[in-house]
C-alpha cells in the first residue's frame, strides 16, 4: 500500500517534502483555532458588577446637587471635603498668582564691622550661616576696610556683594 502523503503529493503536484510542510502548517492552524475557541469559552465567565450609587450620591451631595437626609453620611461627606471650593477649583480655570516674597526691611545702612548676627541677617541675601561666617572672619582677620574683602567669606559671591554694597558701610 502506498503512503497517503505520496498519493496527495501526486494529485496536488507537490513533492513529498512540500506536502509535509503544507500539512504541518494546516495542522498548526487547526490547533491554533481549537486553542482560541477554548480560550474564548473560558473567558465568557460572569463579569462582576459594581454598584457605585452610594459613592455617586456622596459626590453629588458634596457638590450641593443632592440633599442627604442621613446625618452619618452627611458628616462623612463634610470630613472628606473641607470645602466646596476644594472640589471646584481645579475646573474653574483661575490661575493662582504667585506670591512675591516681601524683602527684608532695611531701616538704615549697617556697619559691617560692628553689626551683630540679627543686623547682618537683615541685609539682602544674608542668612544666619553667612552672618556667622562674617563674624568669624571679622574675629580672625579684624575689621573690614573695603567691600571686596567680603568675597573671602563662604556664601558671599560677586552677585550678592553687588546687592550688599548700598546697604553696608565700614567704620
Amino acid at each position: 500500500m502506498r503512503n497517503w502523503i505520496e498519493v496527495i503529493s501526486r494529485k496536488v503536484g507537490f513533492t513529498k517534502t512540500e506536502t509535509q510542510i503544507v500539512l504541518f502548517i494546516l495542522a498548526a492552524f487547526a490547533v491554533g483555532l481549537l486553542i482560541n475557541y477554548f480560550k474564548s469559552r473560558a473567558n465568557e465567565a460572569d463579569y462582576l458588577e459594581f454598584d457605585y450609587s452610594a459613592e455617586d450620591s456622596l459626590f453629588n451631595a458634596a457638590l450641593g446637587n443632592v440633599e442627604i437626609d442621613d446625618i452619618a453620611v452627611k458628616d462623612s461627606v463634610e470630613k472628606r471635603v473641607a470645602s466646596i471650593n476644594e472640589l471646584l477649583d481645579f475646573g474653574s480655570g483661575k490661575k493662582k498668582v504667585a506670591e512675591i516674597p516681601v524683602p527684608k526691611s532695611l531701616s538704615a545702612v549697617v556697619n559691617i564691622n560692628t553689626a551683630s548676627v540679627p543686623q547682618l541677617t537683615s541685609l539682602p541675601g544674608i542668612g544666619l550661616k553667612t552672618a556667622e561666617n562674617i563674624l568669624a572672619y571679622r574675629k580672625k582677620n579684624g575689621k573690614f576696610s573695603r567691600a571686596d574683602q567680603l568675597l573671602n567669606i563662604k556664601g558671599v559671591g560677586k552677585a550678592k556683594l553687588a546687592k550688599l554694597r548700598e546697604h553696608i558701610k565700614f567704620e
